[in-house]
């Protein structure tokens, strides 16, 4: 009998540690629910509750035009709008800032980031080995555009077919 408790212990643990599991690509829509575990037939709406639930190097695609909320990037990972309206209000607070570790490259595709005048930056590069912002629209920020005060040495930001507007600085 202690045999089969065991076994049935590790079974348990096993499982568990699978459920827990992020996965590679996630999804984010308009009427996802960040309960969901962002599948694509159960998206996350925001890409806040997205991305804790993307392994690094994995990527957030969005399903449908929405507004997904403003987002920390703390590993290697791609967000792409996929051609769709994918915005960010960020009134008040920074669109995205991406402080993430020495060696990951962040990719941010497609994404709109508006903020409605009070905005700090769009976003805010703070570490990170490279940066890529692609496709983008950034308006309407207090401060930068792109604020990139990169602590890690040799980190690059990329900038490509990307309009910023209205930005103080």
């Amino acid at each position: 009998k202690p045999l089969v408790k065991y076994l049935f212990l590790i079974i348990m643990l096993a499982i568990s540690q699978l459920a827990s599991a992020q996965a590679t690509r996630t999804w984010v829509s308009g009427v996802g629910d960040d309960a969901n575990p962002c599948s694509r037939t159960a998206p996350c709406k925001t890409f806040a509750g997205s991305i804790s639930k993307t392994a690094a190097g994995g990527e957030i695609s969005v399903l449908d035009p929405g507004g997904f909320g403003a987002v920390t990037i703390t590993k290697a990972i791609t967000i792409d709008g996929g051609g769709l309206p994918a915005s960010i209000l960020s009134p008040l607070i920074n669109g995205i800032i991406v402080n993430a570790g020495a060696s990951d490259v962040v990719v941010i595709r497609g994404v709109h980031i508006n903020g409605a005048r009070t905005g700090l930056n769009g976003i805010r590069f703070i570490a990170g080995k490279e940066l890529h912002v692609e496709n983008c629209v950034i308006e309407n920020v207090a401060q930068k555009g792109i604020d990139a005060q990169n602590s890690t040495p040799n980190s690059m930001l990329f900038v490509r077919d990307t309009v910023i507007r209205n930005a103080a600085n």
